[in-house]
């Protein structure tokens, strides 16, 4: 048998690319074809996604994999079931496998899959039909999957309770990485010296406690608050800041990953009150940039930041601004910079794509 003949054919389905222009889950999809790309050169990659979407950050930076023998682009513009369904994949596909990055599932039936299941943030914190053609979107994909990975042991329990009839067996946890510019050394942040600023990171939706955020924020009068990535500010967003943070915030849109990393760098410290997440970006991009991580302790957040937070139980403005204040404490900064450091160090991309690779062969057999 040929070495070609050999080969594994793995079909990765980017939706995700064409639902946002970044986030967690695009981050983790880029990270994950990357890396299987660039180390796993034994598996022909076919990548699906729409060619009439391309702000997503993850996709442009794919555009650097465009001359690796084994990947190969498939552009598929999605029918109105599109959400639901990618391309209708021929018997000649017979022995190929299917893992989309957001719940879409292929035309053929037999092609066995992988699913990742982020999160339940949907069912937890959305209602209407948003929300019920999600869960029936994403019931769809766990159903037809041979396995399913989880991001954390907090989502596997979620994805179990929900589903209580499946077998434990075909879930596995697989922690994400941390990527290579957040361990980069950087440069000293875009406002190095007009005024300390605590971060928040990311969508400010509901469940993110943006507002909590602004309230703890205006009870520490020496600190400013740089809000990073989500969409553009509300009108509702820019009334609650110029009513709380007047001349005391700044927004930065779309960073770049050295942006970013230089922001984490110059922080006071990341403000994480988030009430759910199926893993948590911002935490672990903080901690290996050294930039102290001030969180609560809900749903999987403690099994990213470890001992290497400040973990909260309360979502008392009062309560966070003292947290604040606490890190500006030399001592306490030096602290948790180490443990962080020291923490992020755990999380491997390296080592999450091995993992999912014994996923895929597991479903192959």
């Amino acid at each position: 048998m040929s070495a070609a003949a050999r080969k594994r054919q793995l079909f990765l389905d980017s939706t995700i690319f064409d639902l946002q222009p970044d986030g967690g889950i695009s981050r983790y999809w880029y990270e994950l074809v990357s890396n299987l790309a660039l180390r796993y050169t034994d598996w022909d990659l076919t990548l699906f996604a729409d060619p009439n979407t391309s702000n997503n950050f993850g996709r442009k930076l794919l555009e650097v994999t465009s001359d690796l023998p084994n990947v190969q682009r498939r552009d598929y513009v999605p029918k109105q079931s599109g959400r639901f369904f990618g391309p209708r994949l021929s018997d000649s596909y017979k022995g190929f496998l299917w893992h989309s990055s957001y719940y879409r599932v292929p035309g053929r039936l037999t092609i066995p899959q992988v699913c990742t299941v982020h999160d339940f943030i949907y069912q937890r914190y959305f209602s209407g039909a948003v929300a019920w053609l999600h869960s029936r979107k994403m019931r769809l994909a766990i159903m037809r999957a041979q396995q399913i990975i989880c991001p954390s042991e907090s989502t596997k329990r979620e994805l179990l309770g929900f589903y209580p009839h499946i077998d434990d067996s075909r879930c596995h946890v697989v922690y994400h990485g941390v990527s290579a510019a957040f361990r980069q050394a950087g440069g000293t942040g875009p406002n190095p010296a007009p005024a300390a600023y605590a971060l928040f990171v990311g969508s400010r939706a509901r469940y993110k406690n943006f507002r909590l955020t602004v309230l703890s924020v205006k009870l520490v009068p020496d600190l400013h608050l740089y809000i990073v990535g989500g969409r553009t500010l509300s009108s509702d967003e820019i009334l609650l800041l110029n009513s709380h943070l007047a001349g005391r915030y700044r927004v930065f849109e779309s960073p770049t990953d050295d942006m970013l990393r230089d922001l984490y760098q110059s922080a006071t410290a990341l403000a994480y009150l988030s009430r759910c997440e199926g893993f948590g970006f911002p935490p672990l991009e903080a901690m290996a940039c050294g930039c102290p991580v001030i969180a609560t302790g809900a749903s999987s957040i403690p099994e990213v930041v470890g001992d290497a937070a400040i973990l909260l139980t309360s979502e008392d403005p009062m309560v966070v601004a003292a947290a604040l204040r606490a890190v500006q404490s030399p001592e306490r900064r030096s602290q948790l910079m180490a443990l962080g450091i020291q923490r992020a160090q755990r999380f491997s991309w390296d080592r999450a794509v091995d993992e999912t690779v014994l996923a895929y062969e597991r479903a192959l057999q």
